[in-house]
């Protein structure tokens, strides 16, 4: 089950990187020319564009409505069969808005796989693994985006086979639905042996009890009844233990509200670096700065290409050190590179410096904000709230990045420095906060990572406690005192 679970957020990562970039502007525009409409307008480009966001947002929304009904294995086998569905029905030539609306629902499916995918790594696998496999989601996640522009590349010299983009997750979506099949039968089996161990236990308890009640020629009535007792107090104490209950109480208001703005935060912050909205324009980037045939095209893959390879050098480090000094670390350095970009955008320097700025922008990128921040959502939820945080998180990522995108195309054409000076100011506030403020996952398991949570208070809340002990002490004291007296 370990393996099919690695394998369904392997396939998770690459679709979502897939759908990320396999609608460029030059597809888009060649849609237009096969159906007979005009789709160079900007409104329409930029429509179809934030398509997928928008769906995104909403299904990041549902999803905690039929997850908690469905579970996880069932839902994702309903998503990915959807995937594949919309996924073909988009390489069927119609309309522009026909477009639109496949691409939204396109975005809603996709965008609940990736957000469920982490919850099920979490319950599946140890801590070690799951880091391990959390990284390889960013890996594939980049993968994705690589072979859309690879794709890209290739359909560029005949846009006629501009569908190849749309079967790639059709195909990907037969594997995820093979595992999760497995994934389903071992469940099942498992489901089975559990309920087996339950009655096993129960048809002991009642031996041992019969055993005690018949022991009165042995022992006298009242050791009976205290054995009993003590047997049924043995037998709750173990249910109790190794039930979850004691992780179902509600969070207080300083923990709920803690963990709300650190998901928000921490949503907010990945999307605002503004690498979304790069990767979903680079073409149309690097076409204008490099004004030549192509150019975009190959400097996009280049910045895919190199967007991988740092993913895989932050592998080996986000395995050693822990999550929010690597976290704060890509905070930092995104940010700082978004003030060298705005300068070098400001000042008209040579195109290439702002290309080796943006590569830079992508390591520490790829160091921190993204792998990292999908690794605490699918840690620090408690388990009481873990499906609707997730969902929260996802939905505040998803909606900033439309809004990222809307920006980031009002700011073209000459004002490029004051979006990337924007993004760097949200980059730095919403990340050093919501690190700061995050718990510490790095080796910890899921039990560990809420007991850190739920030991968060208030400093009244503490001052509360403390004054109570010392009135404590104080009245013992007095306790004594008059004991003392009357001797």
């Amino acid at each position: 089950m370990e393996l099919n679970t690695k394998i369904i957020s392997f396939i998770s990562g690459l679709n979502w990187g897939n759908a990320l970039t396999n609608l460029p502007v030059q597809v888009i525009e060649f849609y237009g020319t096969k159906t007979g409409t005009n789709t160079e307008d900007e409104a329409i480009i930029s429509t179809l564009e934030v398509a997928l966001c928008v769906g995104a947002a909403f299904g990041t929304i549902l999803t905690p409505i039929y997850v908690q009904k469905l579970g996880f294995t069932n839902s994702l086998i309903i998503l990915f069969g959807l995937q594949m569905l919309f996924s073909g029905l988009t390489m069927v030539p119609v309309h522009w808005i026909y477009l639109t609306v496949i691409r939204t629902i396109t975005g809603l499916v996709t965008s609940s796989i990736s957000s469920l995918t982490p919850l099920l790594v979490a319950e599946v696998l140890s801590p070690k693994e799951r880091g391990h496999t959390m990284m390889n989601f960013a890996i594939a996640l980049n993968l994705g985006i690589v072979l859309a522009y690879v794709i890209h590349l290739l359909t560029s010299f005949n846009y006629e086979f501009w569908m190849l983009n749309f079967a790639f997750p059709v195909v990907c979506g037969f594997v995820a639905l093979f595992c999760l099949r497995k994934i389903y039968v071992k469940q099942k089996e498992m489901r089975k042996i559990s309920l087996k161990e339950q009655r096993n236990d129960l048809l002991e308890q009642e031996n041992q009890m019969d055993a005690i009640q018949h022991s009165d020629e042995m022992i006298s009535a009242t050791f009976i009844k205290s054995s009993a007792e003590e047997t049924s107090n043995t037998f709750a104490r173990r249910v109790q233990t190794s039930s979850p209950d004691q992780f179902n109480k509600k969070l207080t208001k300083t923990q709920f509200k803690r963990v709300v703005y650190i998901t928000v935060a921490l949503g907010m912050m990945q999307m605002f670096t503004g690498a979304d909205a790069i990767i979903i324009y680079a073409s149309d980037i690097f076409e204008s700065l490099f004004k030549s045939e192509k150019s975009g095209i190959y400097a996009s893959l280049i910045i895919g290409v190199v967007n991988l390879v740092y993913t895989l050098i932050a592998v080996p480090i986000a395995e050693k050190q822990k999550r929010r000094n690597i976290l704060m670390t890509g905070v930092i350095g995104v940010s700082i590179c978004h003030v060298i970009i705005a300068a070098l955008y400001f000042f008209h320097c040579n195109k290439l410096y702002v290309l080796a700025a943006l590569l830079l922008l992508f390591f520490f990128y790829n160091i921190g904000p993204e792998p990292i921040v999908f690794m605490l959502f699918s840690e620090m939820f408690p388990q009481k709230y873990k499906v609707k945080l997730n969902g929260l998180g996802y939905t505040v990522n998803w909606i900033s990045n439309i809004i990222s995108v809307f920006i980031f195309q009002f700011f073209q054409n000459g004002k490029e420095h004051f979006v990337y000076l924007l993004f760097g100011l949200l980059t730095i506030t919403l990340g050093v906060s919501g690190t700061i403020l995050a718990p510490e996952t790095f080796e910890k398991t899921l039990m560990d990572i809420e007991i850190q949570i739920r030991a968060w208070t208030k400093k009244s809340e503490r001052k509360v406690r403390r004054e109570g002990l010392e009135m404590k002490v104080v009245v013992m004291n007095l306790q004594n005192q008059q004991i003392q007296v009357k001797e």
